[in-house]
């Protein structure tokens, strides 16, 4: 009989994005909005998979009390990169449009300045994943049943909340590779952003310059759980238990944890160069209603054969 685990589910939350006052890069000049997040905090079942944040496994603890993690959220502004490391703002603009980018010099939490004001490029929550030591070791993939959860507020409106919905990134990055980048809704393969020089889709800003290009990071997108280049990322349920993806092109998002952890962050920004990072119409209204959203991305584990 195959060796399984036990449902082993982590669920990332980034909670209380609240609209504000602070500059929106790639909305038009005159349109103002920022996103505040509340906490991304990760929960797991505690029979297999152990959570903590930070760098170190915890196996002092009543391991019961492992099973969810939190960091504290921030203030998020649209910006746009490639790879998770690099990121790009804009540097000019010709009439409503972004003409031109740099490199913004975040910190770890994804701070930087610019024209004196202070702004996030992205929000990250650090996490170290491991196993009890008598549960073996595991692989860790997209929960095929709700990977990825956008949830408003009730005040929020639906021009607002599509529009927030549409350019949100989700990256998944361990010691330091970008596995994916997940989007809640396809990127539009008809439209483009507030860009001059716009690309349609999955885009990104090439480099400090005035070029967008398309993505080159695997993609996934709503119920979509398999990549451009047919990797799957989604463990096969059976039961009450996790199977890894049938097939030969199975993709773990990391393999063979066990006892001494790896470490996985969690990536959130708003890409500016999608085509719903635009103006929103009913932008000041809706500021009215302090509108929020939640974003609940959820993992489990299957035991490594």
């Amino acid at each position: 009989m195959k060796k399984q685990l036990r449902i082993a589910a982590i669920s990332v939350v980034m909670a209380a994005v609240a609209l504000g006052s602070a500059t929106y890069a790639w909305f038009v000049t005159n349109s103002t909005v920022k996103a505040t997040t509340g906490s991304i905090s990760a929960q797991t079942n505690g029979m297999v998979l152990q959570i903590v944040s930070g760098d170190m496994p915890n196996h002092e603890d009543n391991r019961e009390a492992l099973t969810t993690a939190s960091a504290v959220g921030n203030q998020i502004s649209p910006s746009s990169t490639d790879n998770a490391k690099s990121w790009f703002v804009p540097a000019t603009w010709s009439n409503t449009m972004v003409s031109s980018y740099k490199e913004a010099s975040t910190n770890e939490k994804g701070l930087y300045s610019q024209g004196g004001n202070s702004y996030y490029a992205f929000a990250v929550g650090n996490y170290t994943v491991y196993t009890v030591k008598e549960t073996g070791r595991a692989d860790v993939y997209l929960n095929p049943d709700n990977p990825l959860v956008v949830t408003p507020s009730a005040g929020a409106s639906e021009n607002w909340f599509n529009k927030i919905k549409g350019s949100l990134r989700v990256g998944i990055v361990v010691d330091d590779d970008l596995k994916f980048v997940y989007a809640p809704t396809q990127p539009s393969s008809t439209e483009t952003g507030n860009d001059v020089n716009a690309t349609m889709g999955w885009s990104c800003v090439a480099s400090a310059g005035d070029t967008t290009q398309v993505a080159s990071y695997m993609h996934l997108y709503a119920d979509n759980l398999v990549d451009q280049q047919n990797g799957n990322w989604a463990a096969a349920k059976n039961g009450t238990l996790y199977d890894k993806p049938a097939g030969q092109n199975g993709k773990a998002i990391d393999t063979n944890v066990g006892y001494n952890g790896t470490h996985i962050k969690v990536v959130i920004w708003m890409e500016g160069t999608d085509s719903d990072c635009v103006n929103v119409s009913d932008l000041d209204d809706a500021q009215k209603a302090n509108p929020t959203f939640n974003v609940t991305l959820n993992l489990v584990g299957v035991a490594t054969e």
